[in-house]
C-alpha cells in the first residue's frame, strides 16, 4: 500500500476517541511512516474543528447577546443564531475576529458589508439592527430568518413553475430596490438567498457589495469577483466602466435558471471550467433540460443571462415587468431575436455539433459533387450512410455532454466516435487519400474546445494510431513512404504539444488570478 492510500484513510477517519484505536492500528500497521500518519492526524482534527465552528476562542456572550448555535460561514465570518438577554430576541449575530485572524483590508469588508445592508430597508433585504466593535471582536446582528437557503429549496421537484417565477419576480423588486440605493449585490445566488417560513425570498450577504456611486472598491484590481457558477462574463475580470446593476441581473438571471432546470447554467469539475464556459459559451435553453419549460421563459431567461451587458434588461424593474408580464398571461417585452443572432448563440452554445454539423455537410456535399462531375469513383452509397450516420448520433451526444457534470467521459467517446467515422470514410474514399488525411489535425485542434490537456493528448495519440492503421492496411501509393509517415506523425505531436502548452498557460492565469 502506498502512503497516498494510507493517508486517505486516516482522512476517513471521524474525529473522537472512537478513532483512535484505528489510528493506531494504521501507524503499526505502517510504522515507516509513522510521523507522516500522526501530522496527518492533527491536521485533519485541527480542520474538522475549525468546519464544525469550534468556539473555544469566542467570549462567554457579544455584548448582549447569547450565542446559541452556529447557521452558516462564509467568506466574510461566521453567522450564528444569538438571543439578546434583555430584549429576549432571536437574532442571526455575524461576527469577524479581528487580530491575527483578520487583516485591515477584511475588516474593513465587514464593516462595509454591516453600512451596505444596514441602509438598505426593504422586506426582501435582510435587516440590519447594529454594529458592534469591541478589543478582539467585530459583529453586527440582524434579522433572524427562519427558512432555508434557495440552494436547497430549489431542489423541490414538486414545486411548480408558477412559484418559481414568483419567487424571482420577488426577488428582482428587492434587487431593483438595492440598485436605486446606489447598492450592487455582486454576488447573487442560491446560497445568498433565504425562503421564509411564508415562501418569500429574502436576500442576504452583502459582503462582495459595492456602491455604484463611488469608485472606491476594496477589491484589487482586475480580481475576479463572485462565484464562477452564477457570475457575469464582466465579473471575471472587473473593469471600472462596468455597469455592477447588470451584473447582477445576469446572476439573478442565472438563479432563474438554477430554479428552472434544478442546476446552475454552467457546471464544470473546477472554476477554470465553469470560467471559460461563462465567457465563451451560451447556456443551454431551460426548455431542452425542462421539458414543462415554455418559449417565452426561455427567451427572459436568456435576456437576463446575455454576454453583452447591453443586451441584458437595462434593470431590474424591467426584468420583473416581464416575469410579472409572463404570470398575467400577457405578451412579454423582449423582442424576437434575429436569425444571425441565433447562428451565434447556436455555435456558443454547442460549439462541438456546430462544427460537425458544418463540416459533414461540407462533406457531404463535396462527396455529392464529385460524383455528379465524375472526378469520384468511390462507392457514394457507403459514403452517404457513414456521413449520415455521423451527423445523427452527433445530437445525443452532444445532448449526453449537457447531462454531465464532469464532460470528459461523453467528450471521449464522442472525440473515438469522430475518428472511427473519419478513418472509415478514408479507408472507403478513392486513391490517392493524402489530402483526406487532413481530418486528424483538425480533430486534434477542435478537440481543444475542451480546455482538457488529457483530451488533447487522448486525441492525438488515438489519431496517430488511425493514420498508422491506415497506411499499413490501404495499398495507396501516396502514404506508402517511411519520411511521409515520420512527417505526419511529428506535425501531430507538435500540434499537440503547442495546444497543451497554449491551454496549461490559461489555466494557470486563472488559477493566479483566483488566489
Amino acid at each position: 500500500m502506498k502512503l497516498e492510500e494510507v493517508l486517505a484513510q486516516v482522512l476517513r477517519l471521524d474525529v473522537g476517541d472512537t478513532s483512535k484505536a484505528r489510528l493506531g492500528t494504521l501507524i503499526s500497521d505502517h510504522p515507516q511512516w509513522k510521523d507522516e500518519i500522526t501530522e496527518c492526524w492533527e491536521m485533519h482534527q485541527e480542520l474538522t474543528l475549525c468546519k464544525r465552528g469550534n468556539r473555544s476562542g469566542l467570549p462567554s456572550d457579544c455584548g448582549p447577546y447569547e450565542i446559541l448555535d452556529e447557521i452558516d460561514r462564509g467568506g466574510m465570518g461566521i453567522v450564528y443564531r444569538a438571543r439578546h438577554k434583555e430584549l429576549n430576541r432571536i437574532v442571526a449575530l455575524k461576527i469577524i475576529r479581528a487580530g491575527e485572524l483578520a487583516d485591515k483590508i477584511e475588516i474593513a469588508r465587514f464593516r462595509r458589508e454591516a453600512m451596505v445592508a444596514a441602509n438598505l430597508t426593504h422586506p426582501g433585504i435582510v435587516t440590519v439592527y447594529e454594529v458592534v466593535e469591541k478589543e478582539q471582536f467585530i459583529y453586527y446582528t440582524m434579522r433572524y430568518i427562519e427558512g432555508v437557503p434557495l440552494s436547497d429549496f430549489g431542489k423541490d421537484a414538486s414545486l411548480p413553475i408558477q412559484a418559481k417565477v414568483r419567487i424571482i419576480h420577488l426577488l428582482t423588486e428587492s434587487l431593483d430596490y438595492a440598485h436605486r440605493q446606489g447598492v450592487a449585490h455582486r454576488d447573487i445566488k442560491p446560497r445568498n438567498i433565504l425562503i421564509d417560513i411564508h415562501g418569500n425570498p429574502i436576500l442576504i450577504d452583502f459582503g462582495l457589495a459595492k456602491l455604484t456611486q463611488t469608485d472606491s472598491d476594496l477589491t484589487d484590481s482586475g480580481a475576479t469577483v463572485g462565484t464562477p457558477a452564477y457570475m457575469a462574463p464582466e465579473q471575471i475580470q472587473i473593469h471600472r466602466m462596468t455597469d455592477l446593476r447588470r451584473s447582477d441581473i445576469y446572476s439573478l438571471g442565472a438563479v432563474m435558471y438554477y430554479l428552472l432546470v434544478g442546476r446552475a447554467p454552467f457546471v464544470g469539475a473546477t472554476n477554470f471550467d465553469m470560467m471559460i464556459q461563462v465567457k465563451d459559451r451560451e447556456p443551454v435553453r431551460p426548455s431542452r433540460i425542462n421539458r414543462s419549460i415554455d418559449r417565452e421563459l426561455d427567451i427572459i431567461c436568456m435576456r437576463a443571462m446575455e454576454k453583452s451587458p447591453e443586451e441584458r434588461y437595462p434593470s431590474a424593474a424591467d426584468f420583473g415587468e416581464d416575469l410579472k408580464r409572463w404570470m398575467e398571461g400577457s405578451a412579454i417585452m423582449t423582442p424576437t431575436t434575429s436569425l444571425r443572432i441565433r447562428w451565434v448563440r447556436w455555435w456558443r452554445q454547442e460549439p462541438g455539433l456546430f462544427l460537425h454539423v458544418v463540416a459533414i455537410s461540407t462533406v457531404t456535399l463535396v462527396v455529392l459533387l464529385s460524383h455528379l462531375v465524375g472526378y469520384s469513383e468511390s462507392d457514394l452509397r457507403t459514403q452517404l450512410l457513414l456521413l449520415i450516420a455521423w451527423l445523427a448520433i452527433c445530437f445525443p451526444l452532444q445532448r449526453w455532454i449537457f447531462c454531465w457534470k464532469n464532460p470528459f467521459i461523453p467528450a471521449v467517446i464522442w472525440g473515438l466516435v469522430d475518428i472511427t467515422l473519419v478513418t472509415t470514410l478514408i479507408a472507403n474514399a478513392q486513391a490517392p487519400r493524402s489530402l483526406l488525411l487532413a481530418a486528424y489535425p483538425l480533430m486534434v485542434t477542435v478537440s481543444g474546445l475542451f480546455y482538457r490537456t488529457r483530451f488533447i493528448l487522448l486525441m492525438t495519440m488515438a489519431c496517430t494510431l488511425a493514420f498508422l492503421v491506415l497506411t499499413t492496411t490501404l495499398d495507396d501509393p501516396s502514404m506508402a513512404r517511411t519520411d511521409f509517415r515520420f512527417i505526419f506523425v511529428s506535425v501531430l505531436a507538435v500540434q499537440c504539444l503547442t495546444l497543451t502548452s497554449l491551454i496549461s498557460k490559461v489555466r494557470n492565469l486563472f488559477s493566479y488570478r483566483n488566489q
